[in-house]
C-alpha cells in the first residue's frame, strides 16, 4: 500500500459517498504528497492542491455535522476519476 496519492492516481469523484475513515486516509495521503512535492519540486502540483481543498471542505462539512454518515450510503463503490 502506498502512503502518498500522486496527481496521476485515481481520486474519488464524490467524497460524500465515503465513510469518514476513508476520507481521513485520503487526507493523510494527500498531505504526504504535498510534503513530497514541496521537498522535491519546491511547490505543489495543481491537482494535489485541488484534492487537498476538496478533502478539507469535506472534513469541514463533516465537522459541522457530528456523527454524519456518507451522504449517499447506497453507493458501494466510490466513483474514481483519473487525472
Amino acid at each position: 500500500m502506498r502512503t502518498r496519492l500522486t496527481p496521476s492516481d485515481d481520486f474519488p469523484e464524490d467524497l460524500t459517498a465515503l465513510e469518514l475513515p476513508e476520507v481521513e486516509v485520503l487526507n493523510s495521503k494527500i498531505h504526504r504528497e504535498l510534503d513530497h512535492e514541496y521537498a522535491t519540486d519546491g511547490e505543489a502540483a495543481m491537482e494535489t492542491e485541488i484534492r487537498h481543498e476538496e478533502l478539507t471542505e469535506e472534513l469541514d462539512r463533516r465537522d459541522q455535522q457530528p456523527g454524519s454518515s456518507p451522504v449517499r450510503p447506497d453507493v458501494v463503490e466510490p466513483v474514481l476519476r483519473s487525472s
